[in-house]
């Protein structure tokens, strides 16, 4: 129906003058009137098929009179339910089937009834909807979702392809079908219009058009029975498609996703089928909703972790070496000596200097500096076992802790490393030393003891002559 009252208006008293924006499919007759059931308003043409009276002698009278006392009071209970429809008999030798469905709904002033047959050998329709359901439900991610709705369409409609346009798959869609039939991405401007379902039966049935009495109508134009806009018949006729349903999924990912069913064939689905496929569709769109929600939040959770880590790094990583910062080292060695002293077991210590630092600095500036200590660092770390922790202690000074280590074996670990750093070279600055004091844990020790007695090791190396390494004294 067009939005001008008057053009519908035009449309009632004009009725010969065929309009294909006031009609409705043929499979379905539509009646419209307001909600104190006082008269009928509005009435597709071929309503005496479904009802035996004419649709010019039903405009105007009350809704009992051309449906029936029984009828109407069985309608009107439910509406009161909120039940999208009820079955009624048909009586009429021009339609085929011997029940017709009658969907029923409030359309501001006016109650809209949607009228089609109904097929007495229906689907276990429960059975199915529960099925299909338990099988959306444990769907995985948005992908394994959308593969099982397209089946359960395909599998309850009937129809040759059923195929999903959505932003997910980048405009274009998935499809399940009949090979052979083409499939190309939905056009947007079409996708903007369908807000409702909308199913065509057969694009080749010439319309039925609509009868008004009239005065203010009501705008019929989101009823299933209604024609599709024109630039969705063109595209829909470009794929050979005589029958379609189109289902639009809303909150499944940003922008629209439509659920599209095309048929070469006519085909016409009853509304109770159409009403499990509606739900079918809309409990896709809130699994869907939910798998995208999941998969944004396990996103969000990758990031902080990935942040936090990197905070943390930073909180323990000395920014110069790429070592373990001071503060991190100390933490590190109060852990393994606790840990030592519980399992009694030896837990070594290594302290070194690089020798002559302070020239180095005086002679090639501080940012040779910076990358002589920072070359240092991490030659020592490739020497060390994965368990063993090194860290800067502060200015050239690092400090290496080796748990399970005994005092051999720890003199053995510093003799090897002052050697490959002395056998290497360092641009601009040529051969760079360290000297290195070894200690390792007694009884009782505390982290500040074990560290004094390597330190008090690494000063005797500077005495010694640099680039070797001491131990700490038997009686310390």
């Amino acid at each position: 129906m067009p939005d001008s009252l008057d053009k519908e208006l035009d449309a009632s008293i004009y009725p010969s003058v065929p309009s294909t924006v006031d009609a409705v499919q043929p499979h379905g007759c539509l009646i419209a009137f307001d909600n104190d059931w006082q008269s009928v308003r509005l009435v597709s043409a071929n309503l005496s098929c479904f009802f035996g009276v004419s649709a010019s002698e039903a405009l105007g009278r009350r809704p009992e009179q051309v449906l029936g006392a029984d009828t109407a009071t069985a309608l009107a209970r439910t509406l009161a339910k909120g039940a999208p429809g009820m079955t009624v008999p048909s009586g009429q030798a021009d339609v085929a089937s011997q029940h017709l469905y009658v969907s029923t709904r409030v359309s501001g002033q006016y109650v809209i009834l949607e009228v089609e047959p109904l097929a007495t050998d229906s689907h276990d329709l429960p059975g199915l909807g529960h099925a299909w359901s338990s099988r959306l439900a444990r769907a995985g991610n948005l992908h394994e979702l959308h593969a099982q709705l397209l089946r359960a369409l395909q599998a309850l409609s009937g129809f040759e392809s059923c195929t999903l346009h959505s932003h997910e798959y980048g405009g274009d869609g998935m499809r399940r079908g009949q090979e052979g039939m083409r499939l190309e991405p939905f056009p947007s401007t079409v996708e903007h219009r369908i807000d409702t379902p909308l199913m065509l039966v057969d694009s080749r049935a010439k319309p039925v058009e609509l009868l008004a009495i009239p005065g203010p109508l009501p705008a019929p134009s989101p009823c299933s029975l209604r024609l599709p806009p024109p630039r969705l018949g063109g595209w829909l006729k470009g794929r050979q498609a005589r029958a379609a349903l189109i289902l639009a999924l809303h909150g499944t990912t940003p922008g629209q996703s439509l659920v599209v069913c095309r048929d070469r064939q006519p085909r016409h689905l009853p509304p109770p089928l159409r009403h499990l496929l509606q739900q079918l569709v809309q409990l896709a769109a809130l699994r869907g909703a939910l798998l995208h929600e999941k998969r944004e939040t396990k996103h969000r959770y990758r990031l902080l972790h990935e942040r936090n880590t990197k905070l943390q790094w930073l909180a323990y990583t000395d920014p110069l070496t790429q070592v373990a910062n001071r503060h991190r080292i100390e933490q590190v060695l109060e852990a393994e000596l606790t840990l030592a002293s519980r399992n009694a077991k030896p837990l070594a210590l290594l302290l070194f200097d690089v020798d002559h630092f302070k020239p180095i600095n005086d002679t090639h500036g501080h940012e040779v500096g910076d990358r002589v200590l920072y070359q240092v660092a991490q030659q020592t770390r490739m020497q060390l076992r994965e368990g063993d922790h090194l860290g800067r202690w502060g200015g050239e000074e690092f400090i290496v802790v080796v748990p399970g280590c005994d005092l051999a074996r720890a003199q053995e670990l510093a003799w090897r490393l002052c050697q490959a750093l002395a056998g290497s070279t360092i641009e601009p600055v040529g051969q760079v030393t360290a000297s290195f004091g070894v200690a390792v844990s007694q009884p009782g020790d505390t982290s500040r003891k074990l560290v004094q007695r390597a330190d008090r090791a690494m000063y005797r190396a500077k005495r010694a002559g640099r680039a070797c390494v001491r131990t700490q004294e038997i009686d310390e």
